[in-house]
């Protein structure tokens, strides 16, 4: 079953590659990820259109780690970092303590939502253990959200100002001090 949802997951995000963190926001690429679910081998995205997404991210829908059905009206109001990531994509596993550092020095004044793609509750819930993230994780599991953004690789970030649009897309891993940068954009 596992294999099952992870080829068509894969098939619906036209092969989206899980990155190297050399790769710039919009690249494509083809990459074996080698701990993907069936051993999957995924190709790049063509770059995402520079229009961007078609509207504020606020009213996407995801559901949380628990089963529960929301949006992202729930975190409307603030700028917010949105990571997609994926327990087998080994830049996602990299950059998620650098990630949470950032987080916890902001103190609440820009938010972050980790969001899960491809894998099982379980799987989603150990990584998160492992790499001692506390904010807030949600789960993508037709990739809609990121195709939604423009993501082409894994992981992916987005920048969402306070409005609830997307300002930038990162299609790369980013180390905490990358993404310090790459916030500068928020205000």
């Amino acid at each position: 079953m596992r294999l099952l949802l992870a080829l068509t997951l894969t098939a619906a995000l036209a092969a989206g590659a899980c990155g190297d963190g050399d790769q710039q926001s919009g690249s494509s690429s083809t990459a074996k990820a080698a701990n993907a679910p069936g051993g999957l081998t995924v190709g790049g995205l063509d770059p995402p259109d520079d229009e961007g997404p078609a509207g504020p991210i606020t009213e996407q829908p995801f559901v949380d780690l628990d089963g529960n059905d929301g949006t992202f009206a729930r975190f409307a109001g603030k700028p917010l970092v949105v990571n997609f990531w994926a327990s087998w994509c080994v830049p996602c596993v990299k950059e998620m303590p650098d990630f949470e550092a950032v987080y916890q020095e902001q103190g609440g004044q820009i938010g972050f939502v980790g969001v899960n793609v491809i894998d099982q509750v379980a799987d989603a819930r150990t990584m998160a253990e492992r790499t001692g993230v506390t904010y807030p994780l949600v789960r993508d599991r037709s990739g809609a959200l990121l195709r939604f953004v423009g993501g082409a690789t894994m992981p992916t970030t987005a920048l969402v100002d306070a409005e609830g649009n997307v300002v930038k897309v990162l299609n790369k891993a980013l180390s905490a001090e990358e993404l310090r940068t790459e916030m500068k954009v928020l205000g």
